[in-house]
């Protein structure tokens, strides 16, 4: 390993995507960093992913195909085990990096020891829409535990495919779970957070191109299932905290009622589109993560006693005929976008 420039593994764990990969491959490629590997994972696609990659001399690229698809995370972990590097950037294969992406984290966790994983700012791309998401003027270190509290507290502080992470951290942490299929890495953000510092890296920039082709978009708006995730990871995380959890109630507390709206926004907004189920499921999830709230003050149990009629609400909207559409048009509601 060079000690003047680390190896990094830049990893772009991929299905069915012979279309689309490209992008990322070629951004990481044209990185200005000197000293990477790039893993393409393919995760047992029925595409022609083996011609595409064939088109690529690069000996920098390194190509696996699973025997049998391992599921999103599980093909992250084959990624992580696949590596050589010091510093393993997950870079999914629908998105792309700037070309001093690499560059810039790699120097800021050279100067930072103590920081275990980094992440930046995204463009999301939709159509012809370019929108900027997460982006602050400066680096900015979470010491352990704060970034643990933010994780909670903020909504899309950490953007998954900007991660850059010291691979000691995972071997010492251990991989993705595998028991939350869509929402594996939000837990170990959170875990990785609770223990070790991590940090916001300014002048690094990811490009995240939204879409119906990406994995986000089918578990947003084709199946209840992602919504379901969230809900037992904060289980995970009452049950793991024990004795500490009265220090992050806070924190909780904004982490439980902004996914307790994020599920009535769904019910309302997002449900017709899954046609095999009842948009009151929605309802049941909100309730959920309602009950999971702890008052600590009295302003906090009128709080709570508001999201509860803030549900029922919403229920019957979802009962009354034509309650959603007018619902949706009073508010002027994004179906579309994530």
């Amino acid at each position: 390993m060079n000690e003047q420039y680390p190896l990094v593994s830049i990893c772009i764990p991929t299905y069915n995507r012979a279309g689309m990969v490209s992008k990322a491959i070629d951004s990481a490629l044209a990185q200005t960093y000197p000293n990477t590997e790039v893993l393409v994972v393919d995760n047992a696609s029925s595409d022609n992913i083996e011609t595409l990659i064939a088109t690529y001399s690069d000996k920098r690229v390194k190509f696996y195909k699973n025997t049998h698809n391992l599921g999103i995370f599980g093909n992250f972990n084959r990624c992580i085990e696949l590596s050589h590097g010091k510093y393993i950037h997950i870079l999914h294969s629908d998105d792309y990096i700037d070309s001093r992406f690499t560059e810039t984290c790699v120097e800021f966790l050279e100067r930072n020891p103590s920081v275990a994983m980094t992440f930046t700012s995204m463009v999301a791309l939709s159509g012809e829409t370019h929108e900027s998401i997460g982006v602050r003027t400066h680096d900015q270190v979470f010491p352990a535990p704060e970034g643990f509290r933010e994780i909670l507290r903020s909504r899309n502080l950490i953007n998954c495919p900007s991660v850059m992470v010291r691979k000691e951290v995972y071997v010492s942490m251990g991989l993705f779970s595998l028991e939350y299929p869509y929402s594996g890495d939000l837990y170990q953000w959170l875990i990785i957070a609770r223990q070790f510092d991590i940090a916001y890296v300014s002048g690094a920039t990811l490009f995240y191109r939204q879409g119906a082709h990406s994995v986000s978009y089918e578990q947003l708006f084709k199946t209840p299932s992602g919504y379901i995730d969230p809900i037992k990871i904060f289980i995970r995380i009452v049950n793991e905290l024990g004795d500490d959890l009265k220090v992050y109630s806070c924190e909780l507390n904004s982490a439980y009622r902004r996914h307790m709206r994020d599920c009535l926004f769904a019910g309302i907004a997002r449900s017709d589109s899954m046609s095999n189920y009842s948009s009151m499921i929605f309802i049941g999830f909100a309730l959920s993560t309602w009950s999971m709230i702890r008052p600590l003050s009295l302003s906090d149990r009128i709080k709570k006693a508001g999201n509860f009629f803030l549900i029922c609400s919403v229920a019957s909207a979802i009962i009354i005929p034509g309650g959603q559409y007018l619902t949706r048009k009073i508010f002027r509601w994004d179906t579309k976008s994530y």
